[in-house]
This record gives structure tokens, C-alpha cells and sequence, in this order.
């Protein structure tokens, strides 16, 4: 949190209280955590959302606490008073800077603020979609697979795996995010490569994909260590290799070599 203060220190910010983040339909509440001198007086508690002012507590009004309207912001004013303020109903437009304002009254008119950032997110639903891909592949055929993240906000980050070992660069594609109603976003992202030998372990080869939900700033690249919101994943095993086709080169059809690995498994057991 970020304090600052005008005149004379008649007034004094504790601690300005924002949660870093809150889900779509959930209620925050802020706090402004202050202290007079003595023999000095509270004129107002004001509080801001991006430098828009949306709530104001001055006790010598009738009624004390006033609301704005402000995009995003829905004040719960019986829940409400000079230290707390209970927003309700959030959303996506509720995001942003929250800043509260102390004043004193006469005659010093001194006043500290403290702000606090808090993002709404939405989380998926659902589990990301794999499509594409064959049963069985043959060494130097070419695996073309792509996954689809739920809706949410902020957007998932995709990642891949193959038998548990990430995959990244040449082989990854990421397509252009759509970007849905209210702001919601499906994230879309392909995995291409040459299946060889060492992707094979018993015959079979894994892959995962990953969806991660996180505060992350992808245009940020010093953030490090932000905790991830919420993580879903899909996993398929494919079958192929040289312990599914050396016994039978000429077969090309998927089915037959699909056969084919499941007789040499129960030779082997």
C-alpha cells in the first residue's frame, strides 16, 4: 500500500486494507485504519476507484455516508462507515486503484491517503479440451494437436507436456485469443512435432496440457513467484514407437497397429 499525506500530521494512516483479488460475485470489503490527535476532529473519509470518488463518510452530515455511482462499484452503505467500506456484486469492471482519503477538521485540514490495487478475475469452469491427434503414430509421423482453455479472466496461460517434461518453443503455437462478451477470454494453443523414439516409454506417449489462471503480467517479465489462481489440465496417451511397429512394418492402418500393440502386451504379461 501506498501512503501520502497534506498539512500539518494531525492525522495518521495506518494501514489501507484491498484484497489483491476477489472473484466475479463476491463482496470485498476495504478498510482505512487511521487515528486523530487529540482535540482534532474527523471531517471525511472519502474513498476513490481509479481517481473517481464513490464513497464519502463526513459525520457531521445528515446522513452521514453517501454513495456515487461509479462503474464496477456497488456500495453496501448499512455495512459501511469511516473505516470499512462493503462493495457487493463485484465484477470485471470492478478492478482497479482504491483509494481512501482522511481529512481533519479545522484548523489544521490536514488529510492522508493510502491506495491498494484489487483485480476480479473469473475463474474456468471446465477442464481445457484436447482435439486432434491419432490413435497410434509411427516413427516420423508428424503429431499435430491443439487445446482449448475454458472461458475466464484473466486469460489462461497453456503449456505443455510430454511424459511430464515441459515442451516450449518451435514446437508450441499460440493462437490469437478470443475474446468473448463481458470480457471473458478463450485461450487457444497447438503442439506440432516429428514423433520420434525417445517420446515413446513402454510404446505409449503422454501429453499433457495445462490451462493457469494467474495475476501474472505477461508484459512483466520481472514479476516472479505469483501464485496461481486456479490450474486445470487434460491429459491423452497415444500409442506408437518401435515396440508398436518394428513387428509389422507394412501395416499402415491405425486400427491394425493399435491390434498389433495390444497382442505383443499380452504376450509380454
Amino acid at each position: 500500500m501506498n501512503f501520502a499525506s497534506a498539512g500539518a500530521v494531525s492525522v495518521t494512516l495506518f494501514k489501507v486494507e484491498v484484497p489483491d483479488f476477489k472473484r466475479v460475485g463476491e463482496s470485498a470489503t476495504l478498510m482505512c485504519n487511521y487515528s486523530l490527535s487529540d482535540g482534532e476532529g474527523l471531517y471525511s473519509v472519502k474513498w476513490y476507484k481509479d481517481n473517481e470518488e464513490f464513497y464519502r463518510y463526513v459525520p457531521r452530515s445528515r446522513p452521514a455516508t453517501i454513495s456515487y455511482q461509479v462503474d464496477g462499484v456497488e456500495v453496501q452503505r448499512h455495512f459501511s462507515n469511516n473505516y470499512n467500506v462493503h462493495l457487493q456484486s463485484l465484477n470485471l469492471r470492478s478492478s482497479g486503484l482504491y483509494r481512501c482519503e482522511v481529512s481533519a477538521e479545522a484548523p489544521s485540514f490536514s488529510s492522508v491517503n493510502g491506495e491498494g490495487r484489487m483485480e476480479v478475475v473469473y475463474l474456468p469452469k471446465h477442464d481445457p479440451l484436447m482435439t486432434g491427434g491419432e490413435m497410434v503414430y509411427a516413427l516420423g509421423d508428424q503429431v499435430s494437436i491443439n487445446c482449448t482453455s475454458s472461458k475466464s479472466y484473466p486469460p489462461s496461460e497453456m503449456r505443455w507436456y510430454i511424459n511430464n517434461h515441459p515442451v516450449s518453443g518451435d514446437n508450441v503455437i499460440q493462437y490469437e485469443p478470443v475474446v468473448h462478451k463481458h470480457g471473458l477470454v478463450t485461450t487457444r494453443s497447438g503442439l506440432r512435432f516429428e514423433a520420434m523414439e525417445h517420446h515413446f516409454v513402454n510404446g505409449r506417449m503422454t501429453v499433457k496440457c495445462t490451462s493457469n489462471v494467474s495475476l501474472r503480467k505477461p508484459d512483466n517479465p520481472f514479476q516472479q513467484n505469483v501464485p496461481s489462481l486456479d490450474s486445470k489440465w487434460v491429459v491423452m496417451d497415444f500409442l506408437g514407437g518401435a515396440s508398436g511397429v518394428s513387428a509389422c512394418p507394412a501395416l499402415v492402418s491405425a486400427s491394425l497397429l493399435l491390434l498389433l500393440h495390444l497382442l505383443c502386451s499380452r504376450r509380454v504379461h
